[in-house]
């Protein structure tokens, strides 16, 4: 079976009997920037930062993502995969090195759960982004908590591994590997969208990078008024999503960047005492 999904190109992407396609890394293919993981797609603008790697947890290979520095623009890659998931897992869970280049490379894993549609229909994951800057010499197991927000059982999932740089002056050098990947234990669930949250929060935007709009969820513990606005990279207001006061529960903004060139963003949600920015980036 194949579904069709618009992100950044439309991808044809086989839906197997075996959940989590190619959770091994096993199985690479021959492609434009060079071997790809079968089954994932890979975000190399400007050279293979994504690549096969013989250093693995189990098996033959794994999959190895680096930040590179191709005639002075660096490279920060992202590997992402629509997958099945027909239950209602608790968490993804997978090994990994991680072997960061300076305090500011930050390795991060969403997992977005998914009831009949790939771009609508969203039932349930990580509320925020699972992420750590810390070295990791030796496999290690991350695990990935999933939250559902409704009690249909999804059938697909969107996996996504990134490694950026989050400093406004981005280096080289840094990688991670990554093998071996599992859906954990069922877990019963229940309407989590009438719960109230248990903090102030804003998640990572979805999709990032993006074109031309994205959107953006965050989360409100007790009734507050709300400003969420975006700047560019320079400090620039651009946009104003939310300035109106809301009460406690979890919301979801759009940004619309049509008339906006490519760049970086960056999306800050005050609340009272509560701040938090996060970085978006704009690619045309």
């Amino acid at each position: 079976m194949k579904k069709l999904l618009l992100f950044l190109a439309i991808f044809s992407v086989s839906l197997l009997a075996q959940e989590i396609t190619n959770a091994g890394f096993e199985n690479w293919t021959q492609g434009s920037n060079g071997y790809d993981p079968d089954g994932w797609f890979t975000l190399d603008f400007l050279w293979d930062a994504t690549q096969r790697s013989t250093d693995a947890h189990s098996g033959t290979y794994a999959a190895k993502m680096m930040t590179i520095d191709f005639s002075g623009s660096i490279e920060t890659p992202i590997m992402y995969s629509y997958t099945p998931a027909t239950q209602t897992y608790g968490s993804l869970n997978g090994y990994y090195k991680f072997a960061p280049s300076r305090v500011s490379d930050v390795f991060s894993i969403s997992v977005i759960m998914y009831k009949g549609s790939s771009l609508f229909g969203i039932v349930g994951g990580n509320q925020e982004n699972w992420k750590t800057n810390t070295a990791v010499s030796s496999f290690t197991q991350f695990t990935v908590p999933i939250e559902y927000f409704s009690s249909e059982t999804p059938d697909s999932a969107w996996i996504i591994f990134s490694l950026d740089d989050t400093a406004e002056t981005m280096a080289a050098g840094a990688y991670v590997i990554i093998d071996d990947l599992s859906w954990g234990s069922v877990v019963g669930v229940n309407n989590n969208a009438l719960n109230i949250p248990a903090k102030f929060d804003m998640q990572q935007n979805y999709p990032n990078p993006f074109n031309p709009s994205t959107r953006i969820d965050y989360t409100l513990p007790e009734a507050s008024f709300v400003q969420l606005k975006v700047y560019d990279i320079v400090g620039n207001e651009v946009a104003t999503l939310v300035n109106e006061y809301q009460p406690a529960g979890r919301f979801r903004a759009e940004f619309n960047a049509a008339n906006l060139s490519s760049g970086i963003y960056i999306a800050k949600l005050t609340t009272g005492s509560f701040t938090k920015t996060m970085k978006m980036t704009l690619l045309k």
